[in-house]
């Protein structure tokens, strides 16, 4: 019998465990480590209105409401992050600027949609302003 036969052929041995049992095991084993709940948009805005206009402490409030003090400092902190990215949108609004071939001054056209609603000379509107 050669070494190859030997390994192959061996029964297993009680109270001995290989890696790859090991694995099985633990993929037998695993479970949901968390249960997350879902909290209702009327209990997200009482949060939100007690704790920024009223001014009143998150665990106290989150304690009212039965909801996870960690829970209640995640909502406000998205509530937050999405207030300024609303902000930063509505701020920032682009214009156009043309400039025509046939000489070489540059114009200032206002469209809505196609429609040119107002078109000055530039550097004339510059010059006017003292």
């Amino acid at each position: 019998m050669n070494i190859h036969e030997s390994v192959v052929g061996m029964k297993p041995v009680l109270g001995v465990k290989t890696r790859s049992m090991k694995v099985c095991q633990k993929q037998h084993e695993m479970k949901a480590k968390r249960v997350y709940c879902h909290i209702s948009k009327e209990k997200k805005a009482k949060l939100i209105h007690t704790v920024l206009k009223q001014k009143c402490k998150i665990k106290k409030i989150a304690k009212d409401l039965n909801i996870n003090y960690a829970t209640a400092k995640t909502i406000l902190h998205c509530h937050k992050k999405n207030l300024i990215n609303m902000d930063e949108q509505t701020d920032s609004k682009r214009a156009g600027c043309t400039l025509n071939k046939n000489d070489s001054k540059l114009y200032v056209q206002i469209k809505v949609g196609e429609k040119v609603i107002h078109q000055y000379e530039y550097f004339d509107a510059i010059k006017r302003t003292p």
